[in-house]
């Protein structure tokens, strides 16, 4: 059944259509990459600007050597030691390549954003189609990245989608770290589960990225991942956290409020007994919250809940990018208790 599937998928993606499919960071809305009729749709589909660019999905080093114009060699080595993974390099493209391909078809990108990715459904679906796939998340734009089949049925219920591949669960959960490679030393332009620390083994790092008309990794420029109400970080103790929040219930009784909180800090809210409060907690393990944290965004959508307030989490390691992924569902709001 399953490698039946994966056949139809792969000739869906051959013949321009869109196929939804599993990886070890979200699911990705794929296309043919070189297809520009096929990726057009991906842009219409999802809602998303023309100037947010597009990853392109492939299943072997010797591919990415087809497409990236003279990587430098600590991006050979980041390749080696972090594909299949979580890791996409952002490389200068190889003159033959098509202006347009690793973006909208109606622009020119120097650049274009690759990775290997390591799950067993992604790479079987690349390798029968036999081609490069082109995939951001599988969420409409703006709404948070999609961890399971129900999250993409839910954001497209009329079958605006050719395909949906069902897969096991996802290992990681936030899309995958994005770097740079076009300069004498990596730029992180989104973090992921590939953090600094391993990609500074290999080399230091740069923070500054070359002048550009346009984003070069996705996640740069707009308001991402974000669930229907409004969300508010607050950074602090359990306790600061907790007496924040009970101090909104109380001050709109008649509204539901949202808390994204550990455990620590649910106990003291419930010690109060707030009426009108959604709770939802945050795993111990940062891992686990990685895993979890769209799933969850998601399930606030299915509340009543005016305002969301989130509980900060470490920003070593993993939390880097949960931080980077909870900042741009707040669109910035952040508040120190």
């Amino acid at each position: 059944m399953i490698e039946r599937n994966i056949s139809k998928a792969a000739s869906v993606i051959q013949n321009g259509g869109l196929v939804a499919f599993p990886t070890e960071t979200v699911y990705g809305l794929g296309a043919d990459a070189f297809n520009a009729e096929a990726v057009a749709k991906i842009y219409a589909t999802k809602g998303r600007p023309a100037d947010n660019p597009l990853i392109l999905h492939i299943a072997s080093i010797e591919q990415f050597m087809e497409l990236a114009d003279n990587p430098p060699e600590y991006a050979i080595q980041l390749a080696q030691s972090y594909w299949p993974g979580p890791l996409t390099l952002v490389a200068k493209k190889k003159s033959h390549i098509p202006s347009w391909v690793g973006g909208h078809p109606d622009n020119a990108t120097q650049t274009v954003g690759i990775r290997i990715p390591n799950h067993p459904v992604a790479l079987a679906l690349i390798q029968a189609a036999k081609r490069p796939i082109a995939a951001p998340s599988a969420n409409k734009a703006g709404k948070p990245s999609p961890t399971s089949a129900a999250h993409v049925m839910d954001d497209y219920p009329n079958g605006e989608i050719d395909m949906i591949l069902e897969g096991e669960t996802l290992e990681v959960g936030v899309e995958s770290t994005v770097v740079d490679i076009t300069g004498a030393t990596p730029v992180i332009l989104r973090p992921g589960a590939i953090t600094a620390e391993m990609i500074q083994q290999f080399s230091p790092l740069s923070h500054e990225v070359t002048a550009t008309d346009a984003p070069r990794s996705p996640g740069m420029k707009y308001r991402h991942y974000a669930p229907q109400a409004e969300m508010v970080i607050l950074n602090g103790t359990a306790q600061a956290v907790a007496d924040k929040i009970i101090s909104e219930c109380n001050a709109s009784p008649k509204e539901l409020i949202g808390a994204l909180v550990t455990k620590a800090a649910a106990d003291i809210i419930r010690n109060q007994n707030p009426h009108n409060i959604h709770i939802q907690i945050l795993s111990e393990s940062l891992q686990a919250v990685a895993q979890e944290l769209f799933a969850q965004l998601r399930q606030f959508d299915k509340t009543d809940v005016v305002k969301i307030y989130a509980q900060a989490v470490s920003g070593d390691g993993l939390g880097t990018a949960i931080m980077d992924r909870m900042r741009k569902a707040a669109d910035g709001n952040i508040i120190d208790v």
